[in-house]
Formats: C-alpha cells, sequence, structure tokens
C-alpha cells in the first residue's frame, strides 16, 4: 500500500516528465541560460573602455593645469582630454553641445547637467590649488613652504545612502521583480494544468486511486520544481560571478542574497500556487481559467506594487516592515527590504514562518475546493459551493 507522499510523487513525477520533454520548457530554459551567460560576459567584453572627461578651454590648457589632471588620471582610472577654443562663447558652446564635459573661461566653469559631477569638482579643486600656490608664493613662502601647505589633507568622505550598500539593494530589488514574474508565471501554468485536467475529466482518474489532496500536491509540485529549475539555471551564472569576478558588478554578498530569493521563491510559490490551483478547479473549460485567477493575480499585483513603491524607496518605514512581513506579500518585499541591510533577522524569520503556515492552511483549503468542484460539471462552480456549507448541485449543474 503506498504512503500518501508516495502517491503524491507518483503525479509529480508524471508531470514533470511531460514537462522536461516540452519544447516550451526547453526553448524557454535556453534562453534563460543565454541571458544569464551574456550578463556576465557582456559587461566584461565592454568594460575595457576607459572614462574620458573632455574640457574646453580658452586657449591651451595652462600647463600646471594639465598636469594636476594628468596626475589624477591614473588614480581614478579615466582619462582627460583638452579642447582649446577661441573664446568663452566658444566654450561654454561646447559644454552646452555636449562636446565637453566641462569648460573653464577665466574664473568660470561651465558645467553640463547631465554631466558626472566628479569631474567638474575634481578641476574646481585643481584651479584653487594653482591659485592658492601662486598667492602663497606672493605672499613670501617659499616652495617648501608652499608645499607643506597644500600637503593638508580633505576630511574623509564617507557615502551615505538610503540603505547600507546601494548596489545590494539594486540586486535585492532585481530578486524581488524575478520572484514576481516566476510566481506570475507558475501560477498561471498551475491554472492552466489544473483546468485541462479537470475539462478532460483526466482528475476523475487520479481520484479513483488517489485523494484530492495527492493529485494537488502532486501538480503543484512538479510545476514547482520545472520553475525553480529555470530559475537555478538563470542565477548560477549571476552568483558564481558574484563570488569570483565583479564581471556584472553584484557585491560578494549578494550571492547570499540570490540563495535566500530560491527559500522565498519556494514559500512563495507554496503560498500563491494553491490559491491559482483551487481557484483554477472552479472552471469547467480551460479557456475560463485566466478570468478564475483573476482575484489571485490582484493580490500578487499589490504586493508587488507596494514591494517597488514603498519597500525600495523607505525600507525602514512602518509600512515597509508591515509589508514585508504580511504572508502574501513578504515573498516580493522582504527580498528587496533584507537586500537594504535595515532587517532585523527575527523579522525574517518572521516573515518566513507566517507564510509557511499561510500556506500550509492553503494546502488544506485547496485540497478541498479541489475535491468538491471536481463534483460539479457543465458549468463554473460558485465559490461558496466548494468553500462553504452549501451543497453542490450534481455532476451536471442542473
Amino acid at each position: 500500500m503506498r504512503t500518501w507522499w508516495q502517491g503524491t510523487w507518483l503525479v509529480a513525477t508524471r508531470s514533470m516528465n511531460e514537462q522536461y520533454r516540452s519544447r516550451a520548457f526547453k526553448l524557454v530554459t535556453g534562453l534563460l541560460l543565454l541571458v544569464s551567460i551574456g550578463a556576465v560576459t557582456v559587461p566584461q567584453m565592454l568594460g575595457d573602455d576607459d572614462t574620458t572627461y573632455t574640457l574646453a578651454t580658452v586657449g591651451d590648457a595652462p600647463a600646471e593645469l594639465a598636469a594636476i589632471l594628468g596626475s589624477a588620471e591614473a588614480a581614478g582610472d579615466f582619462t582627460v582630454e583638452f579642447e582649446a577654443q577661441d573664446d568663452r562663447a566658444a566654450v561654454r558652446g561646447s559644454v552646452q553641445d555636449g562636446d565637453a564635459t566641462a569648460g573653464l573661461a577665466g574664473d568660470t566653469l561651465f558645467t553640463s547637467e547631465q554631466a558626472d559631477g566628479t569631474f567638474p569638482v575634481l578641476v574646481a579643486q585643481a584651479v584653487m590649488t594653482i591659485e592658492t600656490s601662486s598667492r602663497l608664493a606672493e605672499a613670501g613662502l617659499s616652495p617648501d613652504e608652499v608645499a607643506r601647505v597644500q600637503s593638508v589633507r580633505p576630511p574623509e568622505q564617507v557615502p551615505v545612502g538610503r540603505v547600507d550598500d546601494e548596489e545590494r539593494a539594486e540586486v535585492g530589488f532585481a530578486v524581488g521583480i524575478i520572484l514576481y514574474l516566476a510566481l506570475t508565471f507558475a501560477g498561471n501554468v498551475i491554472a492552466t494544468t489544473v483546468a485541462m485536467e479537470k475539462s478532460t475529466r483526466i482528475s476523475e482518474v487520479l481520484l479513483a486511486v488517489l485523494r484530492p489532496s495527492q493529485a494537488l500536491v502532486g501538480t503543484v509540485l512538479a510545476v514547482g520544481l520545472v520553475t525553480l529549475t529555470q530559475l537555478l539555471v538563470l542565477a548560477a551564472p549571476l552568483a558564481v560571478a558574484a563570488q569570483v569576478t565583479d564581471a556584472v558588478g553584484l557585491p560578494a554578498v549578494a550571492s547570499g542574497d540570490l540563495a535566500l530569493a530560491f527559500v522565498w521563491f519556494v514559500l512563495g510559490f507554496a503560498l500563491y500556487a494553491f490559491l491559482f490551483a483551487g481557484s483554477a478547479a472552479l472552471v469547467d473549460k480551460i479557456t475560463e481559467a485566466s478570468s478564475a485567477v483573476v482575484p489571485v493575480m490582484t493580490v500578487l499585483i499589490v504586493a508587488y506594487v507596494l514591494a517597488v513603491t514603498v519597500v525600495t524607496n523607505d525600507p525602514g518605514s512602518p509600512l515597509s516592515v508591515v509589508t514585508s512581513i504580511f504572508p502574501f506579500s513578504a515573498p516580493v518585499a522582504m527580498p528587496s527590504r533584507w537586500a537594504s541591510g535595515e532587517v532585523p533577522v527575527y523579522q525574517l524569520l518572521l516573515a518566513m514562518a507566517l507564510t509557511t503556515g499561510t500556506a500550509l492552511l492553503l494546502v488544506r483549503l485547496a485540497a478541498a475546493m479541489y475535491s468538491r468542484a471536481l463534483l460539479i460539471t457543465g458549468r463554473r462552480a460558485k465559490l461558496r459551493e466548494v468553500v462553504g456549507r452549501t451543497e453542490p448541485r450534481g455532476l451536471t449543474g442542473a
């Protein structure tokens, strides 16, 4: 006699074999692998180009200014090019047209609103250094004394952002988007599969030898493992690159965030998959599956919007905390908030516990909906008939 898990695994392996052998799975997985490899290799191919700044000046650039900027090139890993113009108006026009990054005309420094602000600041500091040296020499200081005055270093600059690590936060934001897309895609696959099995009476054959929970969990488990395989194909090259190279611009800690993302996919999938499956069991035709899951999709979309608009902008706000812990929004919100570095471990564990508990409750609810909805054919079942005490009106809906 088979155990519950053995019967469930039989359903799962049957569905997985069909999906793994399908042309759609091979095509989508191949595209995901190409995208992931491209994200690693393309930046390496394009990363050899040095940053180049252009300084426009009236006539040739002063030798002292060129020397100071030349010394900064090696330390800053950039190249400075000089552009000589006839007068002040020409310098301004060169910057305005985008031909020069900055323009120096007398005591005026022209900068572009779209340009990186680092280079104009460097030019301004160089001009100040030259002018300071000249005035100190005029005041009677010797070259050694001037050098000692210029050796004073500015205070150490410590960048402070909204989060501890901006690059890591960007990774968390991307993870949230990918999880949302994965949950949406997997949920629709489950809904289509459940609706197809009901409309073709395959589910009735399965229920002749299996419990409703076995048939439902087996189907959901199969789709989840297939989707997880595709996520692994997408993330593996990126995770390896994050550890061994900076080719993709990911901080090393991002690989840990990627691993945590898989945990959240499992939890989020377990939560939403049974909602999709239970909703799809209500339909009588496979073409009705998309409309049946609209309420579930609405909840998922609202959770995603909150993650993008609230959690990303202010990870420490009370609404962000609630959004990242609430079970139906935690799978897409907590990865983004966790990557901000502002989440206590207890909040992460609490969100996982609540999501897990809710998913277990939904398994029982969806199994009950699934078993009762199969008794109603010839029409679309009503929600109150499969979750309440109202008895179904028979197999034909009469």
